[in-house]
């Protein structure tokens, strides 16, 4: 995810994943159109990837998946208190009207995501949305457990540190301590910062249309 709000135009090859995978349109990716998308990285995590886990692991058979445990109901309110809250915000939403090279693209792919995934992006409906979230969730670790074999998959539980990732990747241990980081906290601070970028940046574009609009509004006046 963090990915796209640095490169927006993946989110346009995502979607058009979603969309063929979960709703029929277009045709599925092969690993020609993963390499194009995902050739650049070292390594993939979180959503949009964790949707297409059949299809990643058919595309690189010989990967290894490092399944973090962690506690669905703190997931599902650092969610909700981070890329929930983004795509969701009136702001973002009013935003992505007159902003679509970035914000535009990143609201639509994050709801189309979660609408695939969990069948529900509505916070009118938080009890039902909860729900759904929540049992989607256990859906995605069951389905990393049944397609990627046991030998190529690590349970990672937080807080356990450098050594069995290190082990498990085999690679050395850096000498550095393990990161914590507050990811809801910093996520926060860089979306202020990039939505208030986000709307100068519409402010500048939009500027002319802005300023011949009023010519013509104050001519009409004038000529009353």
């Amino acid at each position: 995810m963090a990915d796209c709000f640095q490169n927006p135009l993946d989110c346009d090859m995502w979607m058009e994943a979603f969309k063929a995978k979960f709703q029929g349109k277009g045709r599925k990716y092969t690993k020609d159109d993963w390499d194009q998308l995902l050739g650049h990285c070292q390594s993939i995590a979180d959503v949009p990837p964790a949707a297409f886990i059949p299809e990643l692991y058919a595309a690189y058979p010989d990967a290894k998946v490092v399944i973090v445990q962690r506690d669905p109901d703190s997931w599902y309110n650092s969610s909700r208190g981070t890329v929930m809250e983004y795509a969701l915000s009136k702001q973002n939403r009013i935003l992505s009207f007159f902003e679509r090279w970035r914000t535009r693209r990143m609201v639509s792919m994050i709801s189309l995501c979660f609408i695939c995934l969990f069948g529900i992006f509505d916070l009118d409906h938080p009890t039902e949305m909860r729900e759904a979230w929540l049992d989607g969730y256990s859906r995605v670790y069951d389905e990393a457990r049944r397609v990627v074999p046991e030998k190529q998959r690590l349970e990672y539980k937080l807080g356990q540190g450098w050594e069995p990732l290190c082990r498990f990747l085999a690679t050395e241990v850096p000498e550095k301590p393990f990161p914590h980081i507050n990811a809801k906290a910093d996520f926060g601070v860089r979306m202020d910062a990039l939505t208030q970028k986000m709307w100068m940046r519409a402010a500048i574009k939009n500027l002319p249309y802005l300023v011949g609009a009023l010519a013509v509004t104050g001519a009409i006046l004038w000529y009353r």
